[in-house]
């Protein structure tokens, strides 16, 4: 045996030593259970690390955000200092959320201008069916409000250029001829239309030129009647005002759109020949 090896058996060890002595194995156990107590392990709460780490990055998100804006804001001042990046053009106004543009209204057509306007105005001028014409409809019908009180005159009688009338024939808008009772007036108008809108802007009268009107449908509905009878069609009696409009014509019969006192309009053929009068109600 060598002597290192010697002197390491000889040398005594700690657990020897404690096991050979009680008072050294106590002062050990106690020193232990001493340094325990003082170095507890670190508790470990994975929720509470979670919520540690997810402030960190939301304070580190914030503050990224504000270094952007602040970036931002700092780009445009000198954007606009500089003219904004498109030479000397000021940046376009800021515009709010866009709305639906209202779509134009289509342009009335020149029946129904015709249709609208003189049995108003006819039925205006009588004291006992005034109460049933609608001026805001008649309104409607104008480009403008001026427009309607230049051609609407005193009490309609405007649209009848000057003359009280109950019987209207219009072979269109520029060919328009008056009648009260039976008795053809010395009356032309002509009214102008809007190309794009189709509203009445104003009025032109002049005498009547010599046109013939229609006998035939002035004597149907200019009168009342023999012995007072009432002339009736499509079950409407007797007229206070009529209109005849929208000619037609055929070999042999020619015809009209009439509108009794502003009723629906229904069609009226005169055979050429035998003057006899024929209607196809609606």
């Amino acid at each position: 045996m060598t002597p290192e090896r010697k002197d390491a058996a000889d040398e005594p060890t700690v657990e020897h030593d404690s096991a050979a002595d009680p008072l050294l194995e106590a002062e050990l156990t106690a020193a232990l259970g001493e340094f325990a107590a003082r170095e507890q392990p670190p508790h470990f709460d994975p929720r509470a690390i979670a919520r540690a780490s997810g402030a960190t990055r939301r304070s580190r998100f914030t503050l990224a955000a504000a270094v952007v804006a602040a970036a931002a804001a700092t780009a445009a001042v000198a954007v606009l200092a500089a003219g904004g990046g498109h030479g000397d053009r000021p940046l376009p106004p800021a515009t709010g959320t866009p709305t639906r543009t209202a779509a134009p209204s289509a342009p009335l057509d020149a029946d129904a201008v015709v249709r609208g306007l003189f049995p108003a105005a006819t039925k205006y001028q009588n004291p006992g069916t005034r109460g049933k014409v609608h001026l805001a409809q008649v309104r409607a019908l104008f480009t403008s409000a001026a427009a309607f009180t230049e051609v609407w005159g005193d009490g309609g009688l405007g649209a009848t250029c000057g003359a009280r009338a109950d019987g209207v024939l219009a072979a269109d808008p520029s060919s328009v001829l008056f009648y009260r009772g039976t008795t053809l007036l010395d009356r032309h108008a002509s009214l102008t239309l809007d190309p794009v809108t189709g509203r009445i802007s104003g009025i032109t009268c002049g005498p009547r030129r010599g046109d013939p009107g229609d006998p035939a449908v002035a004597g149907r509905y200019g009168h009342h009647g023999a012995a007072g009878k009432g002339v009736a069609d499509c079950g409407r009696p007797a007229p206070a005002t009529w209109l005849a409009d929208t000619p037609t014509s055929g070999t042999v019969v020619h015809g009209w759109s009439v509108t009794l006192d502003g009723a629906p309009p229904f069609m009226l053929g005169v055979d050429d020949t035998t003057g006899r009068v024929s209607v196809t109600c609606r």
